[in-house]
C-alpha cells in the first residue's frame, strides 16, 4: 500500500543513491497536488540546451538560468525512470541531437563561495537603482542578494522536500539535483508557462507584504509594481495578436509568510501556432524578477549585482510530459552544498520603494524556507 510513510521512505533511499553515485534527479509537485513527481536520469547526462526554442520538441524537467548567456546552461532531465509513489514507470526515450547534449564549458563555478550583500550595501544598492528610476530610464528594477548560512549536520534533502510541501501546498514545490548544478529547493508561486488541456496561461505575480497585513488595503508602491508586469504581458499577447484572453485579476495571493497581486491571463493554445517555446522565449524573464526594459535592466543588474544569481529568478519544470508544459519561476529558493545553505532573495524596486522595506521583504521570503531548516535540527 502506498503510504506517506512509505513514500518518505522511498524518496530517502532514491535521494541518498543519488547525492553518493553522482546521479540527477529532480522530484516536484504541481500546485494543489498530493502527489510529488520524481524523475531519475543516469544513462547520460542531462541534455544542454543552447537556445529556449529548443523546447518546443523536448520532453522531460528543464532547469534554466535567469540569463543563460552569462555562463550557466538551460539543462533538461530526460528521465530514465519516472517515480509516482511507489510506482516506477521507464518512459519511451527520444534520441538526441548531437548539439544538445554536446559539452558545456562551465564557465562557473556553482561550489564557491557567493557575495553575501550587507544590509548597508543593499540599501545602497537600491537607493542607486532608484536614481537610475528618476532619470526615467527604468519604471521597475528587480534586485537580488543571497544569504549564506551553515548547514545544519542533519540535513534530510528529503525531509526537507516533504516538508516544503507542507508549508506551501499551492505553490510549485521542487528538489533538483544535477551535479554542476547543485542541490536546489523551492517553492514558486509563480506560472511562467502553463499549458493544460488546450490552454495557456500566464500571470503577473508581483508586490509583496506580510500576511499579517492581509486585511488592509494594498499600497500604490504594490500596485504600480504588479501593474508593470500585468502591461509586460498585455503587450506581448499584442505582439502574438492574441486577442481573445481572459485576464482576472488583481487579487491577492498568499505564499507561505507573505502575500502578493495577482493576474492570471489564459488563452487556447492554438493562438500562439504550435510556438509555446517562442512565447515562453519572449515571457522570460519578465518585469518579476529583471525589471523593464527587459534588456537595460538586465544590463544594470549586472554591474549592480555582486552576486552569481546562477539559476535563481531562472525557470523550471516539466515539458511535454503527458502533452502539458508547467514551468514556473524560479523563486523562493536556496541552494544546499558542503556544509552551507544558499538563500536566494529578490525584491522589486520601483519609484515608491522605501530601501528598508526592500530588505525586510527579503527577510520575510527567506522565513519559511529558513524556518523549515531549523525545524529539521532536532529531528
Amino acid at each position: 500500500m502506498d503510504t506517506p510513510s512509505s513514500r518518505a521512505i522511498t524518496l530517502e533511499k532514491l535521494y541518498t543513491l543519488a547525492l553518493d553515485n553522482g546521479i540527477s534527479f529532480v522530484s516536484y509537485r504541481l500546485p494543489g497536488n498530493s502527489e510529488p513527481v520524481t524523475m531519475v536520469q543516469w544513462l547520460k547526462n542531462p541534455a544542454i540546451i543552447n537556445d529556449i526554442e529548443t523546447l518546443q520538441l523536448k520532453s522531460g524537467f528543464v532547469f534554466a538560468p535567469f540569463d543563460h548567456n552569462a555562463g550557466l546552461p538551460i539543462r533538461m532531465i530526460e528521465p530514465d525512470l519516472i517515480v509516482k509513489g511507489e510506482s516506477f514507470i521507464r518512459p519511451e526515450k527520444v534520441a538526441h541531437s548531437q548539439e544538445q547534449d554536446a559539452t558545456h564549458k562551465q564557465e562557473i563555478n556553482v561550489y564557491s563561495p557567493n557575495h553575501n550583500a550587507s544590509k548597508e550595501e543593499f540599501i545602497s544598492q537600491v537607493k542607486q537603482v532608484q536614481q537610475i528610476i528618476a532619470g526615467h530610464m527604468i519604471e521597475k528594477l528587480v534586485l537580488s542578494r543571497i544569504n549564506t548560512e551553515e548547514k545544519p549536520d542533519n540535513f534530510d534533502p528529503a525531509m526537507y522536500f516533504q516538508a516544503l510541501e507542507k508549508a506551501y501546498p499551492d505553490a510549485f514545490v521542487f528538489a533538483l539535483y544535477i551535479p554542476d548544478t547543485g542541490l536546489w529547493f523551492g517553492a514558486s508561486p509563480e506560472p511562467l508557462l502553463l499549458c493544460n488541456d488546450g490552454m495557456v496561461s500566464t500571470v503577473s505575480l508581483a508586490g509583496t507584504r506580510t500576511a499579517q497585513d492581509i486585511d488592509l488595503p494594498w499600497g500604490e508602491k504594490e500596485i504600480d509594481e504588479q501593474l508593470i508586469v500585468t502591461q509586460y504581458i498585455d503587450q506581448i499577447l499584442g505582439k502574438y495578436n492574441i486577442t481573445n484572453f481572459d485576464k482576472m485579476g488583481p487579487v491577492s495571493y498568499t505564499a507561505g509568510k507573505v502575500e502578493h497581486l495577482k493576474t492570471t491571463f489564459s488563452f487556447p493554445l492554438k493562438a500562439l501556432q504550435n510556438n509555446l517555446a517562442g512565447f515562453l522565449q519572449e515571457l522570460h524573464p519578465t518585469p518579476s524578477v529583471c525589471g523593464l526594459p527587459k534588456e537595460l535592466s538586465l544590463h544594470e543588474i549586472k554591474k549592480i549585482e555582486k552576486h552569481r544569481r546562477e539559476y535563481y529568478s531562472g525557470f523550471l519544470g516539466p515539458v511535454n510530459i503527458d502533452s502539458d508544459w508547467n514551468i514556473y519561476v524560479n523563486l523562493r529558493s536556496m541552494k544546499t552544498w558542503d556544509k552551507v545553505v544558499e538563500y536566494f532573495l529578490g525584491a522589486g524596486i520601483t519609484k515608491g520603494s522605501v530601501a528598508a522595506d526592500e530588505w525586510e521583504e527579503t527577510i520575510n521570503k527567506m522565513n519559511t524556507l529558513k524556518s523549515i531548516v531549523e525545524s529539521l535540527k532536532n529531528n
